[in-house]
């Protein structure tokens, strides 16, 4: 499905990026934005990346959208980066390089996503891990449902929650940010609501009246308000974003281009528990 495709009683987006991983639906001023990859429980893969940073730099410019709702298709938020497609990286033209690149620049859409004029609303339903969790964390407003599944399993893969782990801290705090990533917990949506990450928390049959509840507060305020009012609030916390976008893309290269990844990796694939090295 792709964004020329009308569903519901919205109007199609003809001005943004025609899209294959993302369904794209303008009602007005307001966007859905749905992550279409449903057989894999929406993952990231490199195609959905370029075309969600394309959208984003769409957004970017075209004010005329003042909310912009995310969610998954098929039941599911985000289950994160893919698995399968990322354990071909390390052996790709450009090696580590070219994947601290694809990560420095996932870096990057993270940071222009949250600075975007629009006002961001996350509905988590089902799977949200990694990047997925990511974008729940990074999401002006998030809403949770009973049934959400979330987590930061990257720590057990081997690599890092590399361009995520800033939101995340800046989300619930370091403290159990830094408890989640280094056990790899995996937690439901009440639990997640306990810890900040959202602010509304609803049952899974009330996840659609509660977004549009949300949207609709939302558009009761005066848009350029809004606007004004991220700008000021992101500026409280921004000063480090560049360097920490560097410093993760480059610890996400190596860890990604080596053993422990790969075996993480391949145990994922296996559905076994990786077999850890010790650290030389």
């Amino acid at each position: 499905m792709n964004a020329n495709k009308n569903i519901s009683e919205g109007v199609v987006v003809t001005a943004a990026p025609i899209c294959q991983t993302l369904v794209l639906l303008q009602r007005e001023t307001r966007l859905d934005v749905t992550f279409n990859r449903p057989e894999q429980r929406n993952a990231i893969n490199s195609m959905m990346t370029r075309e969600f940073s394309e959208l984003v730099d769409w957004l970017a410019r075209t004010p005329a959208i003042r909310v912009v709702s995310l969610r998954g298709a098929g039941g599911h938020f985000c289950a994160g980066g893919d698995i399968k497609e990322r354990r071909n990286m390390a052996d790709e033209a450009g090696g580590v390089q070219a994947i601290e690149q694809r990560n420095r620049d996932a870096g990057h859409m993270f940071l222009r996503f949250a600075r975007l004029p629009q006002i961001t609303i996350a509905l988590v339903e089902g799977s949200a891990f990694g990047g997925g969790f990511g974008y729940a964390c990074l999401a002006d407003i998030t809403i949770l449902t009973h049934g959400a599944r979330m987590g930061m399993p990257e720590t057990r893969l081997g690599v890092a929650p590399a361009q995520i782990a800033q939101w995340v801290v800046r989300r619930i705090g370091l403290p159990r940010a830094r408890q989640l990533a280094l056990t790899a917990d995996r937690f439901d949506g009440a639990t997640a609501y306990g810890y900040g990450v959202g602010q509304y928390l609803c049952a899974d049959d009330e996840a659609e009246s509660v977004l549009e509840a949300v949207v609709a507060k939302v558009q009761a305020c005066g848009p350029l308000a809004c606007a004004a009012t991220k700008r000021i609030m992101n500026a409280v916390e921004e000063g480090r974003e560049a360097e920490l976008i560097e410093l993760a893309a480059r610890e996400f290269g190596r860890l990604n281009g080596g053993a422990e990844a790969r075996e993480g990796q391949s145990a994922f694939a296996q559905k076994r528990a990786p077999v850890w090295e010790a650290a030389q």
